[in-house]
């Protein structure tokens, strides 16, 4: 399953809540506000080791660049929903 997270873990439980419901199979999407946590490097030690994807257009958006995971674009988010199934979305 894919865990897409869309708020900032700045202003929101999302990414904690996401965390906390995974299962070590999921994979974990971060997008908008959400990739913030790519970033900062209190997440990016609590995000180690987990398969993590991050949506590149929203880093870009943002002005930031992303320390984990691999860079993600709308075609590949398309293509992971197509392999792993409908994602669950946590948007606060």
């Amino acid at each position: 399953m894919i865990q897409l997270v869309l708020s900032s873990p700045f202003q929101s439980q999302d990414l904690e809540q996401a965390l906390r419901y995974r299962d070590a199979s999921d994979l974990l999407v971060l997008m908008q506000d959400a990739v913030v946590a790519a970033a900062a490097p209190v997440w990016c030690e609590r995000l180690a080791g987990i398969p993590l994807y991050v949506m590149g257009e929203d880093l870009q958006a943002r002005g930031l660049q992303s320390r984990i995971g691999m860079d993600l674009d709308m075609a590949g988010l398309i293509g992971l929903i197509a392999e792993h199934g409908s994602p669950q979305t946590w948007a606060g």
